[in-house]
């Protein structure tokens, strides 16, 4: 009966209490729990005790481990204490059921994690936000600046031709105030399209109107259009694509805002040289386009600010602009599934390489109405 009682409550404490002689066999067990017979050597039972042998055969022999698997391909850990008994000199081990103890240590490891990753997540939302808070702040300052200078030229103009005057501006007076005022309301005009652009590319909204366009018409055209630009008077333009057409599913109107893009900002980027030179080709086999020029060319670094909206590469020297083109030319050619590449180096000039996917070019291409 007494037997019985012990065993019971070392089973409602989860123990289990076996005797060891001095080579590890179990003389006696007390405990239910996990059923070790009589005569085994303790070491195959639990592997963990295989090298301890010297320190347990030690006088004051006291050993601890707080989570052990079993062998015998039993995976559930227990708690294993290894005494002698300072009295008797009885060696006696004692298992403790720990399962419960290991799982919610497994879930205290599981949420640690979980709340590691969360913070993370968290830090990067919050650096995420920062930056477009900066970028904000770096916008709206970049915006005003634009608007203000053409309104600017606009106003005061306008304030010279209508204020009362005994004498008369001369005809030529008039004509160039006229002429500064018409650049800056067309400098105007082009700020807020490309705002409205960036703004739609931003929220999702920049519809692409797709359709089978022909790319050497179009880059023959465009190019054509930019030999007025007042830059390229004194630059060779040269426009390289085959004779024959080469179709394309995009949305033409499109296709035309990036080449005069690219073209205008390579012209201006030779205007101030000798012997300045810009070339558009077309390659019908990807089918691509390149704009290349022989100006001064860029860094990798002027070319990440360049890609940005209102970037400035250079900030001492700026040009007439929004400062929004070639942002907007990188989203309106992610929209075509169309990659944009930039080969240069300071001092060796610039080429813009849009590569667009050649199932645009197929003849079975079925025209749509893309969302971005």
């Amino acid at each position: 009966m007494t037997e019985l009682h012990s065993d019971l409550v070392l089973d409602a404490l989860g123990l289990l209490a076996v005797r060891l002689d001095d080579d590890l066999i179990v003389r006696e067990v007390c405990g239910t729990f996990l059923t070790v017979p009589t005569g085994t050597d303790m070491r195959e039972f639990m592997p963990a005790l295989y090298g301890l042998e010297d320190a347990l055969h030690a006088p004051d022999a006291y050993l601890t481990m707080p989570f052990v698997q079993i062998g015998n391909d039993r995976d559930e850990p227990v708690a294993l204490t290894v005494r002698r008994d300072p009295d008797s000199g009885v060696l006696w081990l004692f298992l403790r059921d720990v399962r419960e103890e290991s799982e919610m240590q497994r879930q205290l490891v599981q949420n640690h994690n979980s709340l590691s990753l969360a913070q993370a997540e968290l830090v990067k939302a919050r650096n995420a936000a920062q930056k477009a808070d900066q970028a904000k702040t770096a916008f709206l300052a970049n915006v005003s600046h634009e608007l203000r200078t053409p309104l600017h030229v606009i106003i005061g103009g306008s304030s010279i031709l209508s204020k009362p005057r005994d004498t008369p501006l001369d005809p030529q007076e008039v004509t160039d105030y006229a002429l500064d005022m018409h650049e800056s309301g067309v400098l105007l005009l082009q700020l807020v399209d490309d705002l409205i652009d960036l703004s739609r590319s931003e929220t999702g909204n920049l519809i692409l109107y797709e359709e089978r366009c022909d790319l050497t018409e179009i880059t023959r055209a465009i190019t054509a259009l930019c030999e007025d630009i007042p830059e390229a008077r004194h630059t060779t333009l040269q426009c390289e694509v085959p004779p024959h057409p080469v179709w394309m599913v995009a949305d033409a109107r499109r296709i035309k805002q990036i080449l005069l893009n690219l073209i205008s900002n390579a012209i201006k980027a030779v205007a101030n040289l000798n012997g300045g030179e810009v070339t558009v080709t077309l390659d019908p086999a990807l089918p691509s386009l390149t704009v290349a020029d022989n100006g001064p060319g860029m860094s990798e670094e002027e070319i990440a600010i360049a890609r940005q909206p209102f970037g400035q590469p250079r900030a001492g020297v700026r040009s007439k602009g929004t400062g929004l083109g070639l942002s907007i030319v990188d989203r309106l050619v992610t929209l075509h599934g169309g990659e944009i590449v930039f080969d240069t180096a300071p001092g060796k000039g610039l080429a813009a390489t849009i590569t667009f996917d050649p199932e645009r070019s197929r003849n079975d291409s079925k025209p749509s109405q893309n969302v971005s």
